[in-house]
């Protein structure tokens, strides 16, 4: 994808879940079920120890082992994301401040991509579900990487896209997988607070800035991290 004549210099990259939507409470739910009726004795502290944020691959061998076949994992994984979708796709709502966000960056021709770890039905659930897969230029989901964050190949790859600099591309987060994998593609990034674990943010020691949601950010705000002109 090549830049649009007239499109600003920067651009904007957002994650999907937890980020777009708060979901991690749904995919938590999602994981304790499928634990249950495979035996895995999935609990919530486990979740949030060894598989949030983390790519389905990842997790499922941490479920089989390094052993684990591509088909069982396919397997796992698929069954694990229809329980997923068939909980949340119905409740689905945006992060506060969202779509307003969104269309802010548009009016100013800021290209937007989303990078997630999640597979292609769930991405597209979320942008489809929310109307929102118009303000972007690139999205970039699990099915279409090698490997998943904290690696930045999916961040890289949707900065290939958008014909922009990594160094001039902001990621907007809520894990710590997130925040290290744009750390490693050299871009800023700013956690989105609203679904995120606070530990995680805590934790992390390349945050620009910190905002609950949506409704702190604008186009001009973003370009002086961007910039470099924040004090």
């Amino acid at each position: 994808m090549t830049n649009r004549q007239g499109q600003s210099d920067w651009a904007v990259i957002l994650d999907v879940d937890g980020t777009m939507v708060d979901n991690a409470r749904y995919h938590e739910a999602a994981w304790v079920e499928l634990g249950r009726q495979h035996g895995f004795g999935i609990t919530p502290d486990f979740y949030w120890q060894h598989i949030h944020a983390r790519s389905n691959d990842r997790n499922i061998r941490t479920l089989l082992g390094e052993s684990a076949s591509e088909a069982d994992i396919r397997r796992l994984g698929d069954e694990k994301e229809q329980i997923y979708r068939d909980r949340f796709g119905p409740l689905m709502k945006e992060i506060p401040g969202l779509k307003n966000f969104l269309k802010a960056l548009s009016t100013e021709d800021v290209a937007c991509g989303a990078a997630s770890n999640s597979p292609k039905p769930n991405v597209d659930m979320v942008l489809d579900g929310l109307d929102i897969r118009r303000y972007f230029r690139a999205v970039i989901d699990r099915d279409m990487i090698r490997v998943g964050k904290p690696d930045p190949e999916m961040f890289l790859r949707v900065s290939a896209e958008l014909s922009i600099k990594p160094e001039r591309c902001i990621v907007l987060e809520d894990s710590a997988s997130g925040f290290l994998a744009a750390q490693r593609a050299g871009m800023p990034c700013i956690a989105i607070a609203h679904g995120a674990d606070p530990e995680d943010i805590r934790s992390a020691d390349n945050l620009a800035a910190v905002h609950p949601d949506f409704t702190t950010l604008s186009p001009s705000l973003l370009r002086s991290f961007v910039d470099g002109s924040v004090t």
